[in-house]
C-alpha cells in the first residue's frame, strides 16, 4: 500500500464485498454490530477508520476470517506459516477512532485461531476510557511506556513487560498513562477457537475437545 488512505479503501472494499456476498444491507449490519449505518457506509468507502474491536465485530457478523479483510482471497491454499519482516512502512498503521493507532501483525494461515496486532497510544490528558467488548479472548503485553487499562470495573496501571489475559466480552480499553507514546502487543482469539485447537494443545490445557457425532 502506498499510504494509509489506500489501506482504508482496500479494507472498505473487502467489507463491502463480504456484506454483499451474504445479501445483507448496511442496516442489517448496523443492527447486528451496534455500529451506525452512516459509519459503515463511510468505512466501506474508505472514508473512515475502524478500531480493532469494530473489525472483530464485523468479521464475526459477516462470517469471514479477519485475515480475509486485509487482502484479496488467494487462489492457492493459504500457507502453513507466514513471516512478517521488521522493515514495514508507516502505511501499515491505521488510526483508530478510539484514540490509538494500530497495525496487523498476524498472517493468513489455513485455519487461523488467533490474530495479532501492535497498538500505539499517544500521550493524552483524557482520564475517561471508552470501553469496547467483542467475542473471543485477548492477551496484551506492554512493549514500551505505561498503559492505564480497564477491564470491567477494574483499572490496571501496566508497565513495560506487564501482560494480561482476559475474556474480551468484558468491556475493556486502555489509554496512555505516561508522557511518551506507549506500545502494546495484542493477541486475539475468536470464540470457539478452543474447540478447533489440536487435541495435544487441549490436553496440555486440561480441556477435552467437543465430540462430533457418534456416541456420547
Amino acid at each position: 500500500m502506498s499510504d494509509p488512505a489506500d489501506l482504508a479503501r482496500a479494507l472498505g472494499e473487502q467489507l463491502r464485498q463480504a456484506r454483499q456476498r451474504r445479501g445483507l444491507t448496511l442496516g442489517d449490519i448496523a443492527a447486528r454490530t451496534e455500529l451506525s449505518a452512516a459509519f459503515l457506509s463511510r468505512l466501506e468507502r474508505g472514508e473512515a477508520n475502524a478500531s480493532i474491536a469494530n473489525l472483530i465485530r464485523l468479521s464475526t457478523t459477516l462470517e469471514v476470517p479477519l485475515a480475509q479483510l486485509f487482502g484479496e482471497a488467494q487462489a492457492a491454499p493459504p500457507p502453513s506459516h507466514v513471516v512478517m519482516r521488521r522493515a514495514r512502512g508507516s502505511a501499515d498503521w491505521i488510526a483508530s477512532p478510539n484514540g490509538y493507532a494500530w497495525r496487523r501483525l498476524g498472517g493468513d494461515l489455513r485455519q487461523p485461531l488467533l490474530d495479532a496486532f501492535e497498538l500505539e497510544f499517544p500521550p493524552t490528558r483524557r482520564r475517561e476510557i471508552a470501553l469496547v467488548a467483542h467475542e473471543g479472548e485477548e492477551f496484551l503485553s506492554i512493549l514500551s511506556g505505561r498503559i492505564d487499562f480497564q477491564i470491567g470495573a477494574e483499572r490496571l496501571v501496566m508497565e513495560t513487560g506487564d501482560s494480561v489475559h482476559f475474556d474480551a466480552s468484558i468491556p475493556h480499553m486502555g489509554r496512555n498513562a505516561g508522557d511518551t507514546p506507549a506500545r502494546m502487543l495484542m493477541v486475539h482469539t475468536r470464540a470457539g477457537a478452543a474447540a478447533q485447537a489440536p487435541p495435544l494443545f487441549l490436553a496440555m490445557a486440561g480441556t477435552e475437545p467437543a465430540r462430533r457425532g457418534g456416541r456420547s
